[in-house]
């Protein structure tokens, strides 16, 4: 349980800065993400209107989902296993899962272009401490809501992600250079387009409500999750 409350505050993290609520796109976007450490997320990334959710899939199997509203500053995870679902502070949560503000990145526009998924892209460069990130960003697609550095522990947004983050134009392919000190790519595997259905984010019925404060008043205040 300890390992499934820390990947729902990675979900928490992926959707976080800027609380932005303009949205022109409505659907899911499916993607893969990993890192120099050989981990592989598979990610659902669903989004209407200040709502959001993430499907989180690892490469050991486990599943974790988050649901998002941003307008009620809430954050929903959700605990198949136990048929539970478990809310909290969103900005709360967030600021536990990245901890300290991202660097300053110098962001660079290339000017060249490509299509991804039959989307019309442009390809940018980061300048980060650690080397240069190749982005591939459209503006078909609304404002990215920003992913957090929890391939890199959860310690800090990556300077990429704070470059980027707020602009008109969602990122469909993330690299870093070769022999950058943190190894990260993030590639879309589809974009669908489509209304989702208003119970996507709100816990499935059957599910009862975890009383986190309860349990740790139970436990003499002791955290269950170790910290």
């Amino acid at each position: 349980m300890k390992t499934t409350f820390k990947l729902a505050l990675l979900s928490a993290a992926l959707l976080m800065p800027g609380w932005l609520q303009a949205k022109t796109f409505e659907g899911t976007v499916k993607m893969e993400i990993s890192s120099g450490r050989n981990e592989t997320h598979a990610l659902t990334y669903s989004i209407k209107e200040s709502r959001l959710r993430t499907d989180i899939q690892t490469d050991n199997g486990m599943s974790v989902s988050a649901i998002m509203d941003l307008n009620k500053d809430e954050m929903i995870m959700l605990m198949p296993a136990q048929s539970m679902y478990m809310t909290m502070s969103l900005k709360a949560t967030v600021a536990k899962a990245t901890g300290q503000k991202g660097e300053k990145t110098e962001l660079v526009n290339t000017g060249i272009t490509d299509k991804i998924l039959g989307y019309s892209c442009t390809k940018y460069l980061a300048k980060t401490k650690d080397g240069d990130v190749e982005i591939w960003a459209t503006n078909e697609l609304g404002t990215f809501m920003g992913l957090g550095n929890f391939m890199g522990g959860g310690k800090a947004k990556s300077g990429w992600e704070t470059a980027v983050v707020g602009k008109d134009f969602f990122p469909l392919r993330v690299r870093s250079a070769a022999g950058s000190r943190n190894e990260f790519a993030l590639e879309a595997k589809s974009v669908v387009p489509k209304s989702l259905p208003d119970s996507l984010f709100s816990p499935p019925a059957g599910f009862h409500k975890f009383d986190m404060g309860g349990m740790m008043q139970g436990m003499g205040g002791a955290n269950p999750f170790g910290n």
